[in-house]
Order: C-alpha cells, then sequence, then structure tokens
C-alpha cells in the first residue's frame, strides 16, 4: 500500500505494464529522464507507441483542464521595497567612493552592476517562493509547457539590468516589474533590449547556421571505422566543483568506455545511466579516465570503443555511424537556439550575458581568434614577488623557482614583468605559487598563447570547458563526446619543420596521419624521415587545409583553391562523405559502410526483392567495394 494521486494513476495507465510505477510529479526535466529509461526499456521499435500515448494524455487532460495564466495568479513579493531600498543605499556608497577618490570610474560602474544583479538574483527567489504551489502558472513553468523563471521575474519582481545594442549592460536598473507598470524613463531604458532582441534574431539566426556548416566541412570525415584502435590514453574527469559546468558527475561519464578501471568497473566497460551513477555514488572515486576521441589512435576516424554509446539508441555505437556529422549538428543546432533566447528575455542581461557575447565567443573559440582583452598567462613558473600599481595598470613581477630570491633574480634580470590591464582583475596575491600556463587574470585566454605555455591536454580542456560554459549559462546542454571531437580535428594539423628525404616543403601544413603515412614510408626505405611542430588551427583553417581538394573547394576561396589542386596535381581519394556526395557515389558510412549493420540490411534487403523478381535490380556492390578500396 502506498499514496498517490488520481492523477498519477491516469499517468501511469499510458505507460507499459511492466514499467514501475511513477509515484512522483513529471516535470518537464523528469519527462525528459523518462523517455530515457524507456528507449533503455523498450528500445526504438517500441518507444513511437509510448510516446504517442503519452502525447494524447497530456493534450487531452490539458484541455479539459482550461488552465490559464492570469494577472492575478502572480503576486509582487512583499519584500521587494525593502530590497530596493538596501540597493539604492549600497549603490549610494559606492557612487560615494568614486567621488572621494577611493574608486575608479570602471570599479564604480562594476561594483553597481554586480549589486543590482544581486538584488534581482535575490528578488527572484522570493517571487517563486510566492507562487502557489497547487497554481496554473506553477504548473505551466514546472511542466515547460509555457514560460520561464525570468519571464514571471520580469512580471512581478523587476525587469532588472539591461543591454544596450553593443552588448554592454546599462548600470541604470529597472526597479518595476510589468504588474506594477514601468515609469518613463524606465520604458524608455527597455526599448533598447527589446529592439536588439528583434535585431538578433534576424541577423544571428543565419550566423548560427553559418557555424553548423562550418563544423560539418571540420568533422564530416570522421567516421566509426574500427572496434578498437587499442589505446591505453584517455581524458581525466573528475568531479564537479563549485562551478559544476558539464552536469554532474554521473552525466559526464555516462555513454563512454573506461580506459582506466574506475570502483567496481573494470577497464573497457561501456558505463549505462545506472553504471554512471554507481560510480558517482562511489566517494572513493575522485577522478574517471574514459577513452575518448581526442587520444583515439585511428588515423582518420574514431574506435567504437574511443565513441562510446550511440545515445539515440543506448548501445555501442555501430561502425560506419557518420560521428563526425552528428557531433557538427549537436553543437551547431543549439547556437539557433541560443540565438533565439534574447527575444523571449526582451534584452534583459542574464547570467551568461546576452547571446551577442555567447555566439560570437564560440566562434572566436572554434576559430581560435585572439578575444579583445585576452587573460594573462604565466610565461615561467615561480612565485608572485610583487605587484604595484602603474598608473591605470597593475605591473605583476614573477621570479622563477631557479632563483632563489628577488635579489638573485633580478642580479641575474631573470624575473619577468606582466603589465595587465585596468579591465582586468588579477587571480593572484604577493607570494603565491604559479605553474607556466596559469590565469593571472580573469577573462578569455588566447588559445595559441595558452597552447604555447600550457600544452596541448590543457589547451583541448580549456576549449572544451569555454564552449559547454557558454551553452550551459544559457540553458542548453550538449554531450563532450561532441565537442570532444571537433577538438581532434582543431588538432589534427602539424607543420613540417624539416622535409627529411620527402618531396613535402618546410612550413607546409599536412594531417597527422599523413605524416605518420610519411614516416613508416621514410622508415622501411632508410631514408631521412620528416619532423613537423603540432599546430593549433581554427575549423575554416582545418577545412580548407584538408587533402581533399574537392572538399576544400566546395566549401571557401573556390578560385584560389581550384588554381593549387591543378598546379600541384592533386589527386582526391575519395575518403569523406562530402566528396563522394559532389560526384554522386555511395558516402563511406552508414549503408555504404562494409560491416555496418545498415549495409548488412540493405544487402539482405536487394537479396529478398532479388528472389521474389527475377528482374536484375541495380546492384550497389559495385559502389561499396570502390568505397573500401
Amino acid at each position: 500500500m502506498f499514496e498517490t494521486t488520481i492523477g498519477r494513476l491516469l499517468f501511469n495507465s499510458v505507460l507499459p505494464n511492466d514499467f514501475p510505477y511513477l509515484n512522483e510529479e513529471i516535470t518537464n526535466k523528469r519527462m525528459g529522464s523518462l523517455v530515457q529509461n524507456l528507449v533503455t526499456h523498450y528500445k526504438l521499435d517500441g518507444i513511437p507507441k509510448i510516446l504517442d500515448a503519452i502525447k494524447k494524455f497530456g493534450f487531452r487532460y490539458a484541455t479539459h483542464a482550461g488552465i490559464t495564466w492570469s494577472i492575478s495568479d502572480v503576486i509582487v513579493p512583499k519584500v521587494k521595497q525593502e530590497m530596493l531600498e538596501a540597493g539604492h543605499l549600497a549603490a549610494a556608497k559606492e557612487q560615494e567612493n568614486f567621488d572621494n577618490g577611493l574608486l575608479t570610474d570602471v570599479e564604480r560602474r562594476r561594483a553597481t552592476i554586480d549589486i543590482w544583479a544581486k538584488v534581482s538574483g535575490d528578488l527572484r527567489k522570493h517571487v517563486v517562493e510566492a507562487l502557489d504551489k497547487q497554481g496554473p502558472v506553477h504548473d505551466m513553468i514546472t511542466s515547460g509547457a509555457r514560460g520561464s523563471v525570468v519571464q514571471l521575474h520580469q512580471m512581478v519582481g523587476m525587469k532588472g539590468l539591461i543591454t544596450n545594442p553593443r552588448g554592454e549592460i546599462i548600470e541604470f536598473p529597472i526597479t518595476s516589474s510589468l504588474k506594477e507598470g514601468l515609469t518613463p524613463i524606465e520604458y524608455f531604458i527597455s526599448t533598447h533590449g527589446a529592439r536588439k532582441g528583434l535585431a538578433d534574431t534576424a541577423l544571428n539566426t543565419a550566423r548560427a547556421g553559418y557555424l553548423t556548416r562550418r563544423l560539418f566541412d571540420v568533422a564530416h570525415d570522421v567516421v566509426i571505422l574500427e572496434d578498437d584502435c587499442g589505446t591505453k590514453e584517455g581524458v581525466i574527469i573528475n568531479r564537479p566543483g563549485k562551478e559544476n559546468i558539464g552536469g554532474s558527475f554521473a552525466d559526464r561519464i555516462h555513454g563512454r568506455v573506461l580506459a582506466v578501471e574506475a570502483g567496481a568497473f573494470k577497464r573497457g566497460s561501456l558505463l549505462n545511466r545506472d553504471d554512471a551513477k554507481a560510480i558517482e555514488e562511489d566517494a572513493s572515486v575522485t577522478a574517471v579516465t574514459l577513452r575518448s576521441p581526442i587520444t583515439c589512435k585511428i588515423a582518420r576516424g574514431v574506435c567504437q570503443k574511443c565513441y562510446g554509446m550511440d545515445l539515440t539508441t543506448g548501445e555501442m555505437v555501430d561502425l560506419g555511424e557518420a560521428v563526425g556529422v552528428i557531433a557538427a549538428q549537436a553543437i551547431g543546432e543549439p547556437g539557433t537556439q541560443l540565438t533565439m533566447r534574447t527575444f523571449h528575455t526582451g534584452g534583459v542581461a542574464t547570467a551568461g550575458g546576452d547571446i551577442t557575447m555567447g555566439l560570437p565567443r564560440v566562434e572566436e573559440v572554434f576559430e581560435t581568434r585572439t578575444p579583445k582583452l585576452p587573460a594573462t598567462i604565466a610565461r615561467v613558473s615561480g612565485v608572485v614577488s610583487d605587484i604595484v600599481k602603474d598608473g591605470q595598470e597593475m605591473v605583476v613581477t614573477i621570479v622563477p623557482e631557479l632563483a632563489s630570491t628577488a635579489k638573485t633574480a633580478r642580479a641575474q634580470k631573470k624575473e619577468t614583468e606582466y603589465r595587465v590591464h585596468p579591465l582586468r582583475t588579477l587571480n593572484v596575491k604577493v607570494g603565491a605559487k604559479v605553474t607556466k600556463g596559469d590565469f593571472l587574470t580573469d577573462g578569455s585566454a588566447d588559445l595559441e598563447e595558452l597552447f604555447l605555455l600550457a600544452g596541448k591536454e590543457r589547451a583541448q580542456e580549456y576549449i572544451i570547458h569555454e564552449i559547454t560554459r557558454i551553452y550551459e549559462l544559457q540553458g542548453v546542454s550538449t554531450a563532450r563526446k561532441h565537442l570532444e571531437i571537433i577538438v581532434k580535428q582543431m588538432f589534427s594539423r602539424v607543420s613540417i619543420t624539416q622535409s627529411g628525404d620527402t618531396g613535402v616543403s618546410a612550413g607546409e601544413i599536412v594531417a597527422d596521419f599523413e605524416l605518420e603515412r610519411l614516416n613508416k614510408k621514410m622508415k622501411e626505405e632508410g631514408s631521412e624521415a620528416p619532423k613537423a611542430k603540432q599546430l593549433l588551427l581554427g575549423i575554416t583553417e582545418v577545412s580548407l587545409t584538408r587533402a581533399s581538394f574537392l572538399s576544400a573547394i566546395s566549401f571557401q576561396n573556390t578560385p584560389r583553391k581550384l588554381a593549387e589542386a591543378a598546379v600541384g596535381g592533386a589527386v582526391d581519394r575519395l575518403i569523406g562523405l562530402k566528396e563522394n556526395v559532389i560526384i554522386g557515389r555511395l558516402i563511406p558510412a552508414g549503408t555504404g559502410f562494409a560491416g555496418s549493420k545498415k549495409h548488412a540490411m540493405i544487402a539482405e534487403m536487394e537479396a529478398e526483392l532479388r528472389s521474389q523478381d527475377p528482374v536484375d535490380l541495380p546492384s550497389t556492390e559495385r559502389d561499396r567495394d570502390t568505397v573500401e578500396r
């Protein structure tokens, strides 16, 4: 015997009889995990029927209920006035400090914005608390049907801080809510955000679409080629810290293969949702090493073990799966969602900044562009010996570890000085130990500099963290493995420093697998192998340095790339998907990949049709043979 409700009994009646009884509120988030569980239990064949029944059930009872959202359903919190007065007092104190010369204008502005952002955040909590838990507004928001806490906060809390068309936060907050009505000056300020929202929706949708195209171009030839590449390497996933970027520990490791045993699970185990939860609950496991596309040893694609689970089926990914295309779409599609979000919030400044911060920052990272005011990164390991103010700037002095004291360092002229821009905030104090590649200030890193100073692994982790952070601040999540595939491609080029006995010129950019092939060939012939240095390139540059000239000319700079291919007598080996589509052949993925389940299914269907109808069918075997070759 247990206590339940009529609604829960009715909802469970549409689920299969052998599925466990759900005695809880089904919110938007819970519905997502329920569908995941249903997919695991009933596979893709049984799912459509169940989801259809849930949809019909939802529509039927939503129609019967006829719930609406009335202005009287939302209440202005009683503590609002008190909180606003405290905010005004704190802002006036900062102004007084500025008038007395204790703060610069930049510091005063930043402090004022922080005060009002905190007031707005605290008031939002009270708005949610004041909401009737049994009311229609609560039902609509928690079910994910309509509206959000942000919109509710604007209705009865305060509209808050607004961004101007340049993406800067206007320091004058709109303290009124829409229910109370805005003053003329507040209404005027809010028009900035409203107009910006409409303009952004029109312009940034195209921008997000173009990002998807570039991501596709860089990753379209990443296909699952083998079952196991045999590597012992992997990426280390730590338990989430305070920031908790990238979801829970279980979310991060779900659907991946262990490179090193963790808790009760052996090396090589594919972690399903229950396994991931078990590892998360084991307090002795602080970090997990997973197989990753980044460390996969296959020349052009990825192996099944390094990719892990196909997130649509809940099973190990199939051979021939075009995981590069899936990765491009999984990252690009939420980009369009980010774009739309400005329109829905009316230009209100949020934790993630406006999307004009978000989407261009995603582009900036993927194209490895230098940020406007990059973070200062330590060029040597040592101790911070001095921090002094020089005009508007701060000067940080670091004594290298080798020099025992500041005096000897000065004598040996081994001190390093870093000038910090006034808009950057220092992360270090005098006496702090720093390692080469550490961030001395806040801000975004120049990826080239980070790669040179901190190394390949640190740069790769930083790219993944930055993109995940931007998406999550906008309420969008994407699986880490998709980002790893794009990062793998960004690090897939090398620059020849010494040509050895090959015909390749020094300074030429080639793919890492091409360098491996040349090294192997030179070793067999007993000749001098070429030497090269690892590069970090933006996604556009990687696409333009492809061995396939068909893929490169169909992307960008067509006349130049075509001329280069003609002069160099380029040969296209038709390895990627794009070049095969261009000349009208089967793509070397899915049904066109010998060894995949889809390939076997098509072969069976063809054999069945031939046995039923004596007329010769156009065979695709010839195409497949050429693709395999």
